[in-house]
């Protein structure tokens, strides 16, 4: 008997490492120069423009600052967003790159900003101002460079925070796969033995009862082995394979039980191809045998039929036999089929037991259809 063993889940990061100008500007986003343009604008409007200029003057002016504005923000911002990304990630010495660029970025500004302003707009502070206007204008815009660069560590540290957290989670729902699957195995592993001992001991019995038909059976169920046995450990098949293993499966008892056992198989040809999990088909008919047939001294009929039903996939193996007695559907074999179910599909699958109209019990899979 082959174990397939199942790799462990590799979870890839959500985000790719960045390279470049990519990481260089990380963090320079729509949203943030959308911010900052708003910021700018909203300090143009409170500039006092005076009461004896009219509004096509106040317009222009307004824009000419706006602009002179975003030249002297613009090289501040990306030399922060820069620094932030390629410079010291802790510690004293990201503190120091920091203050230092935006001290620099700063002076840089406000002379292109005059520079600018000179050359195009013919206004503005003359070289000859440049002292006076760093004395003033500097401070300010080192105060605001310095809580921008405050700003975009808070962010990053937020978005640090929540990038985390969706890893965890991407984690955390690999390690819980990982751990219903691996249940899943050990409760297939417990549903093997149960199966393959009974049938051995199924063979045993009639060996020593009709030694040709014992050899019969013992060679159709090595058959029935060589196909159902690779496939016992795997976390799904589907409906038609199970079908036929149940209609080998009920062959070699009838092998045993002869007119004792008659049986039909019902599956419409679309839900063959349904995924399904292995054996939970094969355990119902084997109860079905074990608990409702072999005490009745006629045997009965098995009915296995499948059918879609709204959202759901019905499975029912429904037999003639004696009924529920003392203590049904506790058996090892459901117990380990609801637990299976449990593990693999949540609430959205179940297993039922109900009395039926044959007089026996009619055992019900119901399964998500898509």
């Amino acid at each position: 008997m082959t174990q397939q063993v199942t790799a462990p889940i590799l979870v890839p990061p959500l985000h790719r490492p960045l390279t470049g100008w990519r990481r260089a500007l990380d963090g320079v986003s729509p949203q943030l120069l959308t911010i900052v343009a708003a910021l700018l604008f909203a300090r143009i409007l409170a500039w006092p423009m005076g009461d004896e200029i009219g509004r096509t003057q106040m317009l222009q002016n307004a824009l000419s600052g706006y602009f002179q504005l975003l030249v002297m923000s613009a090289p501040m911002l990306i030399a922060i967003v820069v620094t932030r990304n390629l410079g010291p990630q802790r510690g004293v010495q990201r503190i120091v790159a920091l203050a230092t660029v935006i001290v620099t970025a700063a002076f840089v500004g406000i002379v292109l900003r005059v520079m600018i302003a000179n050359l195009l707009f013919n206004s503005g502070p003359t070289l000859e101002d440049m002292a006076s206007m760093l004395r003033s204008v500097w401070p300010r815009y080192v105060l605001l460079g310095t809580l921008l660069t405050i700003a975009l560590e808070f962010h990053q540290r937020e978005i640090a925070s929540i990038a985390a957290t969706q890893q965890a989670r991407v984690d955390q729902e690999a390690l819980e796969r990982q751990v219903a699957e691996s249940r899943l195995q050990v409760l297939q592993a417990q549903v093997e033995p149960h199966f393959l001992f009974n049938t051995l001991a199924n063979v045993r019995r009639l060996y020593s009862t009709d030694p040709p038909a014992g050899a019969t059976m013992l060679d159709n169920l090595r058959r029935y082995f060589d196909v159902a046995l690779p496939g016992m450990r795997q976390s799904e098949t589907t409906l038609g394979r199970e079908a036929e293993l149940a209609r080998a499966y009920l062959e070699i008892h009838r092998v045993r039980m002869g007119r004792r056992l008659t049986f039909s198989i019902d599956v419409p040809q679309p839900l063959l191809a349904h995924r399904v999990p292995p054996m939970m088909l094969l355990t119902l008919v084997e109860n079905a045998i074990k608990h409702g047939l072999n005490p009745a001294p006629d045997g009965g009929a098995i009915r296995v039929t499948a059918q879609a039903q709204a959202a759901n996939l019905q499975i029912k193996v429904a037999d003639s036999g004696v009924g529920f007695t003392p203590g049904a559907g506790t058996g090892c074999g459901l117990a380990n089929i609801r637990a299976r179910l449990a593990a693999q599909f949540g609430a959205r699958a179940s297993l039922t037991l109900g009395n039926n109209d044959l007089g026996g019990v009619t055992a019900t899979i119901a399964l998500p259809l898509s």
